[in-house]
C-alpha cells in the first residue's frame, strides 16, 4: 500500500502544523484529541489567547503581538505540516487517528488507547490476528534458540509477530518472521524517523519489504526514554492474540509487556529450555490461565496451547486493572 498526499487531509495536516509548534508535545496533541476540539478547529482559531488556552505553553508566549503574531506562527507551521506530509508520504508513512477504519480494533481494550498511530507500510498488517514475541536485549543462547523456536512454527501459525526493533530477542523474532514469510510488525518507543537502536535501518528496511509495518505514537523525530518504552510495552500486548515472553525477568522491560498482557486477559506461553530456571521465579498472580513449556518436551502442548488462542474470538474488552 502506497501512501499519497491525498491520505493527509486537513486534520492531519492541522495535527502535524501543531506538532511543529515550540512548547506543544505529545501530551498537549493527546489533551485535545480527547476533547471536543478537532485539531483543525485548533488551528483556525484567530484570537491568540484562544490558543494559549488550548495549548498551554507555547512558542506564542514569546510574541508580544497577540492575534497577528499567530497568524503568522500558523502560516510558519503549516508550511512545516506540508512539508512534513510530502516527507510521510515519500517515506510510505500513514497517520492513523483513533476512530479511523484502519484503526486496530484491539487497542480499545486499552484505558489510554493511542489517539493516533504513524504506521511506516502495510497498516492493514496491524488488525491482523497476531503473535508478539519479546525478551531480553542482552539475550542469553537458550533465549535467541527459544526465540528461533518459535519462529520456525511461524508459518504454520501463519499471522504475523508483533515486537519491538530492539537488539537481542526482539530482532531475532523479526528475522525469523520474516525467513517464515510472515509479517511482522515493530512498535518503536521513539517517533517514526528515529533511528534506534542504531544500525536497525537494514532490518527496519526487510520488515517493509516483507509485507510488514513499523508503527510508533510518538511524534516525528522524538527521541528515546525509559518511560517512552514502558508505554510502548501496553501496545505490544494489546495488538496480540496471545504473548510469548522467550527471556525475561521480573525486573525488566519485557516484565512490563507482560504485566500488561496479564491486565488485558490476554494469554501468555511462557517457555524454558530444560536448562533454565524451574517457572517457580513466576509472579505467582500470572500462573492461572496461561502456559508454562518446557522446549523441547512440551513441544505439542506448547502449539496446541498457540493454535488454540489464536482461533479464538473471545478477547477481554475490559482490562482488570486501570493501565498506566
Amino acid at each position: 500500500m502506497k501512501i499519497s498526499l491525498d491520505h493527509f487531509d486537513a486534520e492531519r495536516v492541522a495535527f502535524l502544523a501543531l506538532s511543529s509548534l515550540k512548547g506543544v508535545g505529545f501530551e498537549t496533541l493527546r489533551r485535545i484529541s480527547e476533547s471536543e476540539n478537532s485539531f483543525q478547529s485548533v488551528i483556525e482559531l484567530e484570537k491568540a489567547d484562544a490558543v494559549r488556552s488550548l495549548l498551554g505553553r507555547s512558542e506564542l508566549q514569546e510574541n508580544d503581538d497577540g492575534d497577528q503574531a499567530w497568524r503568522k506562527t500558523r502560516t510558519r507551521a503549516l508550511d512545516t505540516a506540508k512539508r512534513r506530509s510530502e516527507e510521510l508520504a515519500r517515506s510510505n508513512v500513514s497517520i492513523i487517528f483513533q476512530g479511523d477504519k484502519e484503526f486496530p480494533h484491539q487497542l480499545g481494550d486499552l484505558n489510554n488507547t493511542p489517539q493516533w498511530l504513524f504506521v511506516q507500510g502495510n497498516p492493514n498488517v496491524l488488525s491482523q490476528r497476531s503473535i508478539s514475541v519479546v525478551g531480553s536485549r542482552k539475550a542469553s543462547q537458550d533465549g535467541v534458540w527459544l526465540t528461533r523456536y518459535v519462529g520456525h512454527w511461524l508459518s504454520e501459525f501463519g499471522v504475523p509477530t508483533v515486537s519491538g526493533l530492539a537488539d537481542g530477542i526482539d530482532q531475532v523474532i523479526h528475522s525469523a518472521s520474516i525467513d517464515a514469510g510472515v509479517p511482522t510488525i515493530a512498535f518503536l518507543g521513539t517517533g517514526i524517523f528515529t533511528e534506534y537502536p542504531k544500525g536497525s535501518d537494514t532490518l527496519r528496511r526487510t520488515i517493509l519489504d516483507s509485507g510488514g509495518a513499523i508503527a510508533t505514537e510518538y511524534l516525528i523525530k522524538e527521541g528515546y526514554s525509559a518511560a517512552n518504552f514502558v508505554r510502548r510495552n501496553r501496545l505490544q500486548a494489546a495488538l496480540s492474540k496471545l504473548l510469548i515472553p522467550t527471556e525475561w525477568a521480573v525486573k525488566s522491560g519485557t516484565a512490563h509487556t507482560v504485566r500488561y498482557a496479564f491486565e488485558l486477559s490476554r494469554p501468555v506461553a511462557f517457555l524454558r529450555t530444560p536448562t533454565q530456571p524451574d517457572f517457580n521465579w513466576v509472579p505467582r498472580a500470572y500462573v492461572p490461565n496461561n502456559g508454562f513449556f518446557t522446549i523441547p518436551s512440551d513441544q505439542n502442548s506448547f502449539v496446541d496451547f498457540v493454535s488454540r488462542h489464536l482461533k479464538s474470538d473471545s478477547v477481554s474488552k475490559t482490562a482488570q486493572f486501570k493501565l498506566l
